[in-house]
């Protein structure tokens, strides 16, 4: 068996398990991880470190390298900076271009080495020469990720009709399917634009009393 916890890669990256060893970590530290290209790169704990069998876990192991030291903090603050300006010069791009996106965000990776930009698009969209262009200004290696309505939300946050913090953006590690079933079962509105939350899907939290109210009204 092996101390493992489970690690959010940057803002929007996959979840995947990394070995812990004799570190002291909880869920919310900042973390160096051995990225798969054997670099560094940081993230975020999102479950208490636990041991497990390897069998039991699909993705291969890599190793949490450290907690972030002053260092790393300050490495990141400097890269979100970075964030800013690349989303600024990219944004003004798309536009020049009229490519039919919706750009959400930028993020460099740790090292500097790959600037990944989030978009949404309804149809498929064909970014070969921003590409081209981006990469020639910030001389790296440039990744488009399309993103859905409700990554979005996670990554821009807000709060709910509850008045918390979404769930998404809090708590959430995987979206559930939410059907308007679970709504009527909760004898809810059947008017979509109140059960929605900020992505104009329906609300996440509908899922979470679903069972219960569907064993309460068999």
């Amino acid at each position: 068996m092996e101390r493992v916890a489970q690690v959010r890669i940057r803002k929007l990256d996959r979840i995947a398990y990394f070995l812990v060893g004799n570190l002291n970590l909880k869920i919310s530290d900042y973390c160096i991880i051995e990225s798969e290209a054997e670099k560094e790169d940081y993230g975020e704990v999102i479950s208490s470190p636990k041991f497990l069998e390897l069998k039991d876990i699909d993705s291969p192991l890599r190793k949490i390298l450290r907690k972030v030291n002053e260092e790393d903090i300050e490495k990141i603050e400097n890269n979100y900076k970075r964030d800013e300006e690349a989303f600024e010069i990219a944004l003004k791009k798309i536009e020049e271009t009229a490519v039919p996106m919706k750009l959400i965000d930028a993020e460099h990776s740790f090292d500097l080495s790959i600037i990944t930009f989030y978009y949404w698009a309804e149809e498929r969209v064909d970014f070969g020469e921003l590409v081209k262009t981006l990469a020639s200004i910030f001389n790296c290696r440039i990744e488009m990720r399309q993103i859905g309505l409700r990554d979005e939300a996670r990554m821009v946050g807000g709060h709910g009709i509850c008045g918390r913090p979404i769930c998404c953006a809090l708590f959430l590690k995987k979206f559930k399917p939410v059907t308007m079933r679970m709504a009527k079962e909760q004898n809810l509105p059947s008017d979509t634009s109140k059960i929605s939350g900020l992505c104009g899907r329906l609300r996440c939290c509908l899922a979470f009393e679903g069972e219960n109210y569907g064993e309460k009204n068999k």
